[in-house]
């Protein structure tokens, strides 16, 4: 007699597919959920938007699902000033914008960690504007540079460690190859863009 079909899909490893527009967030919270929890978890509702699954839930009288509030990550703490908002959980950390041309102190700021890489350095006493190109955690510098068409505002190279695998193992691609075409995105909402991923 065979096996129940549950129990044959049981032996297969997981992957994690995108979604329709509207559950593109799903992805980027799967990033580090193990095998053994993918094993166990149903994601029925891929091909749907959220606005049919809403939908579908007030057809069938599910009010308490509707009224649940939409889980938010940091990119949604809505229309405050961001820097109070982060200065409400961390001390200030002060530290120096330094030139990326000159190593120059331009001016301080309350914490490194209240800016991202790209962002506008509001930096007072400067006519133009300053973008943030490095930061030094450990010193607390923020390295800016003038314009945003500045070199240094750009890589054509990523690094990093500690990947988390969904499938627990490699490509086979990379595994054989050291490489392989991946699409990758840095932001949210960002559209996925080809790149090539190389194993060192």
């Amino acid at each position: 007699m065979p096996e129940p079909h549950w129990k044959m899909r049981k032996s297969f490893s997981r992957s994690a597919l995108r979604g329709q527009k509207g559950f593109s967030e799903i992805d980027l919270k799967l990033e580090m959920v193990s095998q053994d929890a993918l094993r166990r978890t149903l994601f029925p509702l891929g091909g749907l938007t959220k606005d049919f699954v809403k939908k579908i839930a007030a057809e069938n009288r599910l009010h308490h699902v509707l009224q649940k509030k939409e889980s938010m990550g940091i990119c949604f703490v809505g229309k405050r000033n961001f820097e109070n908002f982060i200065l409400q959980y961390l001390q200030p950390r002060p530290g120096k914008f330094i030139s990326i041309e000159d190593n120059r102190v331009l001016g301080t700021h309350k914490g490194w960690f209240l800016y991202t890489l790209g962002q506008r350095a509001r930096i007072g006493g400067l006519r133009e504007p300053w973008y943030v190109v490095e930061k030094d955690g450990t010193k607390g510098d923020v390295f800016v540079a003038p314009r945003t068409d500045h070199p240094a505002l750009y890589r054509d190279l990523l690094r990093t460690s500690r990947v988390h695998w969904i499938a627990e193992e490699p490509p086979a691609a990379l595994v054989r190859d050291k490489m392989m075409e991946c699409h990758f995105r840095f932001r949210h909402q960002m559209a996925l863009v080809c790149r090539l991923l190389q194993r060192g």
